[in-house]
């Protein structure tokens, strides 16, 4: 009896380490459309908007929609993934991917492209909320934070593939490529999803509990006791309602304003700045076009080199020391940044793109994958879903705010007093960071929520 258990845990221990991966690097294909969407506008932008003759206004109305898009994907994206599950959210999200990707490249006129930028949006928003909760949720704790943290790395991996896709296209001018190509991976997740477990905290919810326990058999780790952790899930699952008032009350709160304003202190820092004008920065900087789009692929290296590092790092020594430092030496970059660009004598333009190379490797390692981490983890389970949704709205809502805002504020304040008062916001992010954002390394979804209700979740919580 014990020689068979022992075989049968060892079994699972295998299954564990192959499936947990399998299933994240699956539920992250929705983070390589997210960066992809994000980060392939910008070059086909140079195209589009001489076929259809577009004014300044229009364009920029074509880059900022797909924000207004993700707000809405996220705001009906967590009810959407608390009744039917989160799958069939995934799959929700693939699906507006496709159509965006293919409307796009199909657009007839100015307003269509703006709706295939809105189903874009749609998938972004839905992705944005459901792949970190869904992870999170089916993950072991000893490995939460590296497989959560696939979904920014391949943000970034997408965002990268966007630049090397607009370079390769840019001779022929081909911009419907540029969008219909993420049709592909947008099939290929559609498809792989009825390979994917639902999650089994989901599935507690809805009393289904076989389901539940075949699940975390699958990916739990050998020392694991399954009916344990069903007794923690079903605790957490019947521990208050899930309406959306209670994510303003004594419990919720706390977490939810931490999430919020971590969401908030992602954008407002200016990351979406570099990543949509990058090639308007560089070439205020002194260099040709070529040589700027060319330059903002090494940019993209960079973004996913440090998140492969963030990564390494987050289930060995926690969250909250990448995010600090992160979120330091960004604040450190953007003055660097401004000091390129002020002063009667112009910097040298290679100077430029180390100084951003800065801001967005620190990015990477820091607020870009710690954020999105931490907002899947410190939600009750009856409320995760909505609170997440609702800080992935902020992403988003702030997003368009700052994009629409950076060249007027170039304007007004040139570009140094620009990244300046982003520096500013980033200094006041590391103090937020340091008084209140808790540590979650190392405990399952439910000790984090059991920390919660005790109203002991405080930044040196262990």
């Amino acid at each position: 009896m014990d020689n068979a258990t022992a075989t049968e845990r060892k079994t699972d221990v295998s299954r564990s380490r192959y499936t947990s991966p399998f299933i994240a690097f699956v539920a992250a294909l929705g983070g390589l459309l997210f960066g992809y969407d994000t980060g392939v506008v910008s070059g086909a932008l140079l195209f589009f908007k001489d076929e259809f003759a577009l004014s300044s206004f229009e364009q920029g109305i074509v880059v900022s929609v797909m924000q207004l898009g993700a707000v809405i994907g996220a705001l009906c994206c967590g009810p959407v993934s608390d009744r039917y599950g989160r799958r069939w959210a995934l799959a929700g999200s693939a699906a507006a991917f496709a159509c965006g990707a293919v409307l796009a490249a199909v657009a007839p006129s100015y307003f269509w492209l703006v709706i295939a930028r809105i189903a874009q949006g749609l998938g972004v928003g839905s992705a944005a909320l459901t792949v970190p909760v869904y992870i999170a949720e089916i993950a072991p704790p000893r490995i939460r934070g590296t497989l959560v943290s696939l979904n920014q790395l391949l943000i970034t991996v997408g965002i990268l593939l966007s630049y090397v896709v607009n370079y390769l296209l840019a001779p022929a001018g081909a911009w419907r490529w540029m969008f219909g190509l993420a049709a592909v991976p947008s099939v290929i997740l559609l498809l792989s999803l009825r390979f994917l477990p639902e999650s089994p905290r989901w599935l507690v919810t809805r009393g289904r509990m076989t389901e539940a326990r075949s699940t975390l058999a699958a990916v739990s780790e050998s020392d694991l006791d399954i009916e344990r952790e069903i007794a923690g899930i079903r605790e957490s699952a019947t521990g208050g309602s899930g309406s959306w008032r209670s994510l303003f009350g004594r419990v919720a709160r706390p977490a939810l304003a931490i999430g919020l304003i971590l969401a908030l202190f992602q954008t407002i820092t200016g990351i979406d700045t570099v990543i949509y004008f990058a090639p308007t920065i560089l070439h205020s900087a002194g260099f040709d076009a070529v040589s700027s789009v060319l330059s903002t692929v090494g940019i993209g290296v960079v973004n996913v080199g440090m998140t492969v590092v963030s990564i390494l790092l987050l289930d060995r020594i926690g969250r909250r020391g990448p995010l600090l430092a992160g979120t330091a030496v960004m604040a450190t970059g953007l003055v660097l940044l401004g000091f390129t660009f002020s002063g009667p004598a112009a910097s040298p333009s290679w100077l430029s793109v180390v100084t951003l190379m800065v801001f967005v490797g620190a990015f990477a390692i820091g607020l870009g994958p710690v954020f999105w981490l931490i907002n899947a983890e410190i939600y009750p389970l009856r409320l995760r879903a909505k609170a997440a949704g609702m800080a992935t709205m902020t992403i988003f809502g702030s997003n368009a705010v700052v994009s629409a805002t950076f060249l007027p504020l170039v304007d007004v304040l040139g570009q140094a007093g620009v990244f300046w008062l982003y520096a500013a916001i980033t200094v006041l992010a590391v103090g937020f960071i340091h008084f209140r954002v808790p540590e979650t390394k190392g405990r399952t979804l439910e000790e984090i929520e059991a920390t919660l209700r005790s109203g002991a979740l405080r930044p040196k919580s262990r």
